[in-house]
């Protein structure tokens, strides 16, 4: 029985009747528990225990002492080993945690081998109070090896008696720290190896589909093939599963295949490989798959693939399974993905076409129809055509008229007067050479910027070389090669108009030059 000395701690002792007369145990058990401070606690377990005394007994008088570590091996060392066990456990959980958890840590083996489902329990109690998952993983690693061994007939048994093996107490744990948060990946492997050696996938099957995310759809993602697996880095990274371990895990098994395809399909670019291992498994489960696919190239190539299959396991003489399960898979995948000309291939050689005639039907219908949408276009571009070139005749007669007095727009000197060349825009404005490109290059890139220089100074140099004496042909290949630049500089400078294109609308949050506007005005 449990009772408390004056200063509030438990005391632990069980009556034993075996070897202790009742009125010599009631003395003994009041002597202790009144002067359980003024003794040695070493010394009057060794008495109790040469005395014969229990072991839950001794180990009471310890906790009630202070002395965890003799309060633990006390009850520990008895002949009970499943009741020491149970009085050590209640020893550490009604102690402080930070007394009792290198205890716990130290005994976590023997305990579970002897009261399994009581110590995961405690464990579980004392995880919110700091109780590490992770120093206490090797002691159920080490005690599901012993579990595995005593079901090995190949392993040499050891005789212990006292063992106890519960196939639930490992995995109530390790579930019950990770409800509570545990975010360790070691726990979270470790679970998933449990998982995977039962014969029911079910359990495995709920715990992925809660802790594996869906992968990252590649046609959502704008960035390129290298972000998306920067991303899939660090998702990888964040998550307590170690998906790889997991799928090689499950794969070693060669069973609990939807839970590997479940985890393929967490995995960015291997929806093929777990379309794959559906097929194996359950081809409804491949076409559900494939059915999610957003990339349309990939969406048939999987639908390919099931097709194919489909066609692999048909077996008849006459082939019309085969044709049947064809057709089926192409009724499921929708005429915007397969058509009978992508299955044809999987068909055998001796299969009547009455069995998959309405399918040509509708696939000579629907290149009817294409061919009807693409003769239509054809003729609307070559409308579009037509237009164009009597646009371009008529620009070829358009001109623009410039007036004798006609000014330049920006420096407001009569254009006829100079002595460099003009632009007329058909907007009606006209503007000398140089004030255009003052106005244009601040609005070009630097590309656009470095080509006019070049332009500048190549029509520079082949004016030069204009006044030299030449020969007629180098004449007129110059000649040539000064019309290019110049038609080049023309389209880079005086694309629009400055005064009434982009330029202009470009140019409207900066201010007025003072002198310009004075002028002006």
């Amino acid at each position: 029985e449990r009772e408390r000395d004056g200063s509030g701690k438990p005391v632990y002792l069980r009556r034993n009747h075996r070897h202790v007369p009742p009125v010599s145990h009631a003395l003994l058990h009041q002597f202790l528990s009144s002067f359980v401070k003024d003794m040695d606690p070493k010394v009057i377990v060794n008495i109790l225990s040469s005395h014969d005394i229990s072991a839950g007994e001794c180990a009471g008088f310890s906790a009630a002492a202070g002395d965890i570590n003799a309060a633990v091996n006390a009850a520990l060392f008895g002949e009970d080993e499943k009741a020491g066990a149970l009085d050590a456990l209640r020893v550490l959980n009604d102690s402080a945690i930070e007394n009792a958890e290198p205890y716990y840590y130290k005994h976590a083996l023997v305990l579970l081998s002897r009261a399994p489902m009581a110590a995961a329990k405690s464990f579980l109690a004392r995880y919110p109070e700091g109780l590490s998952e992770t120093k206490l993983l090797p002691a159920f690693m080490q005690y599901e090896r012993q579990r595995a061994e005593t079901k090995n007939p190949l392993v040499e048994q050891k005789n212990n008696s006292a063992f106890v093996d519960d196939e639930n107490a490992s995995v109530k744990y390790l579930e019950g720290v990770i409800a509570q948060g545990s975010r360790s990946r070691a726990v979270f492997n470790y679970l998933t190896s449990l998982y995977a050696a039962m014969n029911d996938e079910g359990p495995l099957f709920r715990f992925l589909s809660t802790h594996v995310p869906p992968s990252v759809s590649s046609s959502s993602n704008s960035g390129g093939i290298s972000e998306l697996m920067l991303k899939q880095a660090q998702e990888e990274m964040s998550s307590p599963l170690d998906k790889s371990h997991a799928l090689r895990t499950i794969l070693r098994t060669g069973r609990h295949f939807r839970s590997a395809v479940k985890l393929y399909m967490g995995f960015t670019g291997m929806r093929q490989q777990a379309v794959e291992l559906a097929l194996k498994v359950d081809p409804s489960l491949a076409r559900e798959l494939a059915r999610k696919s957003d990339d349309k190239d990939e969406k048939k190539r999987l639908w390919l693939m099931i097709a194919r299959n489909a066609a692999a396991h048909g077996a008849s003489r006459d082939g019309k399974d085969i044709v049947a399960r064809v057709v089926a898979v192409l009724k499921d995948c929708g005429p915007d993905v397969l058509s009978i000309e992508d299955v044809l291939p999987f068909l055998p050689d001796f299969a009547q076409i009455d069995q998959f005639k309405d399918e040509i039907c509708d696939a000579l219908a629907s290149y009817s129809s294409k061919i009807e949408h693409y003769i239509k276009e054809m003729n609307e571009c070559d409308q579009t055509c037509d237009t164009l070139r009597d646009e371009l005749s008529r620009l070829r007669s358009v001109g623009v008229q410039v007036r004798t007095n006609a000014r330049c727009a920006f420096t407001n000197k009569y254009v006829m007067e100079s002595d460099e060349p003009f632009y007329a825009f058909p907007s009606g404005y006209v503007v000398l050479e140089k004030a255009l490109k003052r106005e244009v290059l601040p609005h070009l890139n630097e590309k656009q910027r470095d080509r006019v220089k070049f332009i500048d100074e190549e029509l520079a140099r082949l004016r030069r070389l204009r006044a030299t004496s030449r020969a007629p042909l180098e004449k007129a290949k110059d000649d040539f090669e000064m019309d290019e630049l110049q038609n080049e500089l023309d389209g880079l400078i005086a694309a629009e108009c400055p005064l009434t294109g982009s330029v202009m609308v470009d140019s409207i949050t900066q201010g007025f030059d003072d002198d310009d506007f004075e002028d002006t005005f």
